[in-house]
């Protein structure tokens, strides 16, 4: 899947990232001269076809949203007829105006099993793309990062086939198909890497592909890609699911992904020079593996760079965990509490990614604002972004009316803006050859979290459902604080060398 790079496509990079020995010393010596290795990489012309990643990025979290609330609802519908054994006609009552008392109680005995069923499908997509990520920073270095990107998206596509194929069936049989033959469909996703392969692949592209300043601008560019793929998917599927059924929106959710797949083999080049890639370390055992990624995450580094980078990590990874735990069962709590419809969660959904996405695109001009203000724009950013999640949590925690629920969107505004900024301060602080290891240590770290996540939140809201569903988002709008105060420690830490630091954080 690999193609042999063109010449104008190869990336002039420092001697240090040819092998790692000469990466650590080379290293070292830009760290001597007061400068962060990763920032002084000279710049060559590049082909357009670099910039197809996000549009590809795009098309793959269009087809993942366009389907994610009607293969919940569809979980939902099977666990009440296969599950309880209800009837066809009561169950495809469930999530509509026509429910009665008598449908709403089956709901609030049907969501425990059926929030079961989806984290079940969580940790199985977690467990083997943890043990994958292991290997894909060292297998983006060895051998590109196309590679990763492809088998990805294939990974989505069978996903998204096969669960097609269970909602045919559980049409054609009154919905008595067990919910669970949707664990079924993980299994391709989770062996081609899922979510981990793709994002250190696209990250590391980005790295490759981009120097300097020019890198936070890819990176929103990055980040507003999938919220603009989230928003049409999501805006889209309410309406096509009331027009269709889930069978028709996952086939549609195959079908995008799959062309996706064809374009990306023809038309994007690889970003890592093939001598590069030949250069790179040679495949090695599971334990030589874990013993360099350790080794380069926790090698020494000059002034604070190494606590910096651990500090920055773990505030992405308190992003990762209250994302996954709150995704899995926020449209169950929106449900249960205001028994909104698949349409109008959807519609929800579309305007909570489009505030944020024109909140990002706005980012681009704040962050050039700021850097005429301050050398800390990057890290300014990151807070604002986390102070503006923690109060849309709060606000969905204590919302009593829908319209409150939209109140919390305003509230989070900003909250597109962290994983750029932090993913700009780590690839700024390292040196190209380690951003592959370190972006897959973080891969590995952010895909095992919902083993944790979902299993925490599902506990809290099925504890709460009977009382308070909402009480899931106190706990988030404490876990967002604690990375605030994370990101006032790196803060702290870069003040002790403003000099030296000033072109990673501006």
């Amino acid at each position: 899947m690999n193609e042999e790079p063109h010449a104008h496509e190869k990336l002039v990079a420092k001697a240090a990232r040819r092998d790692p020995e000469t990466a650590s010393s080379s290293s070292a010596e830009s760290h001597q001269n007061g400068e962060p290795s990763a920032i002084r990489e000279p710049s060559v012309a590049q082909p357009l076809t670099i910039y197809l990643l996000e549009p590809f990025i795009l098309i793959l979290l269009f087809a993942y949203n366009f389907s994610s609330t009607v293969l919940k609802s569809q979980i939902i519908y099977q666990s009440c007829t296969a599950g309880f054994g209800y009837s066809n006609e009561v169950c495809l009552l469930l999530g509509t105006k026509n429910a009665t008392n008598e449908t709403k109680r089956i709901e609030e005995e049907v969501q425990p099993y059926a929030a079961r069923v989806v984290v079940v499908m969580r940790i199985v997509e977690c467990i083997i793309p943890a043990f994958c990520g292991l290997f894909a920073g060292a297998w983006a270095d060895r051998y590109g990062r196309k590679p990763l990107l492809t088998c990805s998206f294939l990974g989505y596509g069978l996903q998204y086939l096969i669960s097609a194929g269970v909602a045919y069936a559980a049409m054609q049989t009154g919905g008595m198909v067990s919910p669970w033959w949707y664990v079924l469909s993980i299994v391709p996703l989770s062996c081609l890497g899922s979510s981990v392969t793709y994002s250190v692949a696209a990250v590391c592209f980005l790295g490759d592909v981009s120097e300097g300043k020019a890198r936070s601008y890819r990176m929103i560019a990055y980040e507003l890609a999938i919220y603009v793929g989230l928003l049409l998917g999501s805006f889209g599927s309410g309406y096509a699911y009331e027009a269709t059924n889930a069978y028709v929106v996952l086939c549609i959710s195959a079908c995008s992904i799959l062309v996706a797949l064809f374009l990306m083999i023809a038309l994007l080049p690889e970003s890592l020079p093939r001598s590069e890639q030949n250069a790179a370390t040679p495949d090695r055992d599971l334990l030589a593996l874990l013993k360099d990624l350790w080794s380069t995450c926790s090698r020494h580094r000059a002034h604070k760079d190494r606590s910096i980078v651990f500090l920055v990590m773990s505030v992405l990874l308190l992003a990762a965990f209250v994302s996954d735990g709150s995704n899995s069962v926020f449209y169950l709590f929106m449900r249960a509490k205001f028994h909104w419809t698949v349409k109008e969660f959807t519609e929800y959904e579309s305007v909570s990614i489009l505030v944020p996405a024109v909140a990002g695109s706005g980012g681009m001009l704040f962050i050039w604002s700021l850097r005429q203000c301050t050398s800390s724009a990057v890290l300014w950013l990151a807070i604002v972004s986390l102070l503006s999640h923690s109060s849309s949590s709060l606000m969905k925690s204590w919302a009593t009316v829908s319209w409150q629920i939209y109140v919390a969107i305003a509230l989070g505004v900003f909250k597109s803006l962290v994983n750029p900024m932090c993913r700009t301060i780590i690839t700024n602080l390292l040196p190209a050859a380690e951003r592959g290891k370190i972006f897959a240590l973080l891969g590995i770290l952010q895909t095992l979290s919902p083993l944790i996540s979902s299993s925490l939140y599902l506990a809290i809201y099925t504890r709460t459902l009977d009382t308070d569903p909402g009480i899931f988002n106190l706990l988030s709008a404490c876990l967002y604080g604690l990375g605030i105060v994370l990101l006032v420690a790196v803060w702290h830490k870069k003040s002790t060398n403003r000099a030296y630091y000033a072109p990673v954080f501006k």
